[in-house]
């Protein structure tokens, strides 16, 4: 897509530190890192939110995601990882191109995700989740 960085990146006229790469995803160190190897990986064809994946990229871009995984623990950057993805404005993405984050992990590494989640936590009563999860089946309450 035209004026789209990381098409730009996938089409290799915007440079980029690239990490990893298959048929259908590229992975590529992040230019606003939280950890040395933030990486974001990205489908090759330009969609901008999950849902429009199709069956065939929806594998190979989450088999990357694997793999860098791995790649960034083997390379003593990581002991755990946090997969993130903003599918969307209102989940803050900025990129309107799927991305997903793959953020190196290490203990006391001085990133906080649980206190974060944690302040911003709604308990719903058991009633209400009965109703969300029927909603999201399809179903009446």
């Amino acid at each position: 897509m035209s004026g789209c960085v990381f098409c730009g990146i996938v089409a290799g006229t915007v440079p980029a530190w690239k990490v990893a790469e298959n048929d259908r995803a590229v992975a590529f160190l992040t230019l606003g890192p939280v950890a040395e190897g933030h990486s974001l990986v990205v489908p090759r064809r330009h969609v901008t939110v999950l849902e429009e994946l199709t069956s065939d990229d929806l594998p190979a871009l989450w088999t990357l995601v694997q793999e860098v995984s791995r790649r960034l623990r083997a390379a003593g950057f990581a002991t755990g990882t946090n997969v993130i993805v903003a599918s969307g404005r209102a989940a803050e993405q900025e990129v309107p191109h799927l991305h997903v984050h793959v953020v190196p992990r290490k203990e006391g590494d001085g990133l906080d995700l649980n206190g974060w989640w944690g302040l911003r936590v709604r308990a719903l009563p058991a009633e209400r989740q009965s109703e969300v999860a029927a909603r999201i089946l399809g179903r009446t309450a």
